[in-house]
C-alpha cells in the first residue's frame, strides 16, 4: 500500500525538479521498510509513463542497514549483532511482529550488545534519492 504513495513521490520529485529526461534513478531504502519491492517498481513504471522526464526512467533501489547507537554507553552495532534478538521478538508475534510495523519500536523490544540498556537509537532509516541520471544532448549526467 505505501510501495504506490512512495513511487508517487519519487515521480513528483523527479518531475519538480528536473525538466530533462531521467534514465536512471536510485532509491535508498531502509532495511526495515518492509516495502515489497516488485510492486515499488510495478507502481513506479505505471506512474512515470504520465510524464516525458519519467517515462524512460530506471527504478534502481539500493536498501540500507540500520546502524544502532546506545545511548547510555555510546557504542555502535549493526542488525547483526542484535539478530537473536529479533528472531526472539519475530518467534514471539509471528510474520506481524511489532517492529515489522513500527520500527520506531527497536528500543522497546532490543537492547545494546554491550551494556543490555534499551537506549537506543536507529541511524539510516530515512527513504531518499541518492542520485538521478539525466539525459543532456545526448549525454548522461549523474547528481547526486
Amino acid at each position: 500500500m505505501h510501495e504506490w504513495s512512495i513511487a508517487y513521490s519519487v515521480v513528483k520529485t523527479l518531475t519538480d525538479n528536473f525538466d530533462k529526461k531521467v534514465l536512471k534513478v536510485t532509491l535508498v531504502l531502509p532495511q526495515f521498510s518492509f516495502l515489497d519491492l516488485e510492486i515499488l517498481k510495478e507502481a513506479f513504471d505505471e506512474l512515470k509513463k504520465e510524464n516525458k522526464v519519467t517515462q524512460d526512467a530506471e527504478l534502481k533501489i539500493k536498501i540500507a542497514e540500520p546502524i544502532f547507537k546506545c545511548r547510555n554507553c555510546g557504542k555502535e552495532f549493526k542488525l547483526s549483532d542484535v539478530e537473536k534478538q529479533l528472531n526472539e521478538v519475530r518467534s514471539q508475534y509471528g510474520e506481524e511482529y511489532p517492529l515489522h510495523l513500527m520500527p520506531e519500536l527497536f528500543p522497546a523490544f532490543l537492547k545494546c550488545p554491550y551494556c543490555g540498556s534499551h537506549d537506543i537509537e536507529a541511524k539510516g532509516q530515512e527513504i531518499y534519492i541518492e542520485s538521478v541520471e539525466v539525459e543532456e544532448s545526448g549525454a548522461v549526467t549523474r547528481t547526486s
